[in-house]
């Protein structure tokens, strides 16, 4: 009998310890994700850096190049893989990863060789060229195992043809991680941006002892998109040896302020400037921005295809990127729904290609950014930067010129999980939230700042203040005017609209991100003449004055099968009375309809 109570006890016991058990599991929030390992930073630099050491380019005939070249190199070195990509001119390129560093010295030792003409100037570079046979061709007895690892690597996607994809996507959620895929900046891009890097390098090494060429920005923190320009830093590297006090020879040197002067060496990239323009193979267009709060030299990089801007001493931006390097890499939906909103931007004209008054992509990252930093019901998408810095060891300080503090914490795994990831929202919502949330935000009285990812009160007038998360004193939106800071407000309401507009009914031929990221210079007279709904953007009415005569005027709803027949009985009679012209209300409707006539839409 006892041993009966003593099980029924046990049983009991049992019975509310997964009662209390399941209450607790029903109060946490669902982690939509599952908790993974993250790689630090400093390890992707790492590997990209050993993938370019033991990387060698090499300009081809044609892809039916690769049998021959694999032939040829095989016999002195085990390859990896090969990359076949073509440059603006359409030149053909194969990038050619061998297994260790130790092979790429064998192959150059092998067969690599300079020119006989006299008038250039030997350099070493890991970019060459492929000359022809002077006998037969030859082969490798495993070419029927080994084909091309990437095919055109570097071409961007049509845009009619990425439009087409998304149109076929089920539902908003897949569209804007399909176009996040399609559009992001892929292996071989960031390979090349590598290899341009350890190139500068060995050529600066020339003349400056222990320096490092390092890519930054949009290159490395995976928000840069295919085509998207180089930004390099050239910086010194302590090693061990400097540090060493029981060395007591020191080489005498100039200190910057001597042969510089200024932040980041002015004169120092002046000369620098000098050497990609006589002695780096394929750099071309140098053009020296010097009088820039951070000097940079620009130049074109034909054999690699990029735009390169490179500058001095400018670690800061290193910093800055591996932040938000981490920030993406902390939930997989950062990257994609930054990558719609850029592209949203660009397609009504919130953002250009050159600098001004308007917004740029760096303000815009942000602005998601905060967005994903406010709390949910579920908890938090991205933890504050205030949070990172608190978690901070002493592994984790970095200090850049001017001491500028870019101390947080670098090893994503120490980060509680209960601070990140902790919605289970999808990217349609996302979106959607995103605008509704600055279509409300009072951009009047308050500042954007990741760094506390609370608003905070603007300290002047300036219309958009976003702080610059490592440089809290400096607003990187400072160059926005009045005008394009209503103009974001405005086009955030919009959006809103149409991506909830246009979820309506039955799917269209423009329905989800498609009429976000549509340009507004490529919508057809079709969509400028929409009346099958009540959300029309403009009436057929609208377009002509009442008292011309000429152009036939409907009071009535139509179908757009009938509005079709309309516009293009217009067209006929423009035509058949060429000296009779047609009136429209303002110049942008008629460049409109011009434009569509000329293109043969009508």
């Amino acid at each position: 009998m006892f041993a009966a109570k003593a099980s029924d006890a046990a049983n009991g016991t049992v019975t509310r310890a997964i009662a209390v058990t399941l209450r607790a599991r029903r109060r946490a929030p669902p982690r939509p994700y599952p908790v993974k390992k993250f790689k630090s930073f400093s390890d992707v630099i790492a590997q990209r850096k050993a993938e370019a050491r033991r990387s060698l380019v090499v300009q081809v005939n044609s892809e039916t190049s690769f049998n021959e070249l694999y032939g040829y190199c095989s016999k002195y070195a085990s390859i990896k893989d090969i990359h076949h990509y073509r440059n603006s001119e359409k030149e053909h390129f194969m990038l050619i990863e061998f297994e260790t560093e130790e092979n790429v010295k064998e192959v150059i030792k092998a067969c690599s060789s300079h020119q006989k003409d006299v008038d250039v100037m030997p350099i070493e570079s890991p970019f060459l060229w492929f000359r022809a046979a002077v006998n037969k061709k030859e082969l490798h007895s495993c070419l029927k195992t080994k084909k091309l690892a990437t095919k055109d690597g570097i071409e961007p996607i049509d845009d009619d043809l990425l439009y087409e994809e998304l149109l076929n996507c089920e539902t908003v959620t897949q569209q804007i991680q399909h176009l996040y895929e399609r559009t992001k900046l892929n292996d071989l891009g960031v390979r090349l941006r590598y290899m341009v890097a350890r190139q500068f390098e060995i050529i600066f090494k020339s003349l400056y002892a222990n320096v490092a060429v390092q890519p930054f920005g949009s290159s490395v923190n995976g928000y840069g998109r295919m085509g998207c320009d180089l930004d390099l830093v050239l910086s010194n590297v302590i090693t061990e040896e400097m540090s060493d006090a029981r060395r007591r020879l020191v080489y005498q040197e100039k200190r910057e302020e001597c042969a510089g002067g200024g932040r980041g060496g002015a004169r120092q990239l002046e000369l620098l400037g000098m050497l990609l323009e006589l002695r780096v193979p394929g750099a071309g267009a140098v053009r020296r921005v010097l009088a820039a709060r951070v000097p940079i030299l620009k130049c074109t990089h034909h054999l690699a295809a990029l735009h390169c801007d490179l500058a001095a001493s400018n670690t800061s931006g290193v910093y800055m990127s591996e932040l938000l390097w981490q920030l993406g890499a902390l939930d997989p939906r950062v990257r994609p729904l930054i990558f719609v909103v850029r592209r949203w931007a660009s397609a009504v004209g919130l953002t250009n290609s050159h600098p001004g008054r308007w917004i740029t992509n760096f303000p815009l990252t942000l602005m998601v950014l905060f967005f994903l930093q406010q709390k949910r019901k579920s908890g938090f998408i991205l933890p504050s930067l205030k949070l990172l810095v608190d978690r901070a060891g002493k592994e984790d300080i970095r200090i850049a010129e001017e001491n500028i503090n870019c101390t947080f914490l670098r090893d994503l795994n120490k980060l509680p999980h209960e601070e990140y990831g902790q919605s289970d929202e999808d990217l349609h919502t996302l979106l959607l939230q995103f605008f509704e949330f600055y279509a409300q935000f009072d951009f009047k009285e308050y500042a954007i700042s990741i760094n506390k990812g609370v608003p905070i009160r603007k300290p002047n007038a300036l219309p958009l203040y976003i702080v610059n998360p490592l440089e809290q004193a400096l607003n990187v939106s400072r160059n926005v005017s009045y005008e394009e800071c209503e103009r974001l407000r405005a086009e955030v309401r919009n959006a809103a609209w149409l991506l909830e507009e246009g979820l309506e009914g039955k799917k269209s031929d423009d329905w989800g991100v498609l009429r976000l990221i549509e340009r507004k210079d490529s919508r057809s007279l079709k969509q400028l003449l929409k009346v099958g709904n009540s959300h029309r953007l403009v009436s057929v009415k609208d377009l002509f004055n009442e008292d011309d005569e000429d152009v036939p005027v409907t009071k009535s709803k139509k179908t757009d099968a009938e509005v079709d027949k309309s516009v293009k009985e217009m067209s006929r009679v423009t035509v058949e009375k060429k000296e009779q012209k047609i009136k429209f209300k303002n110049s942008q409707i008629a460049n409109e309809v011009y434009r569509i006539r000329r293109n043969k839409i009508v």
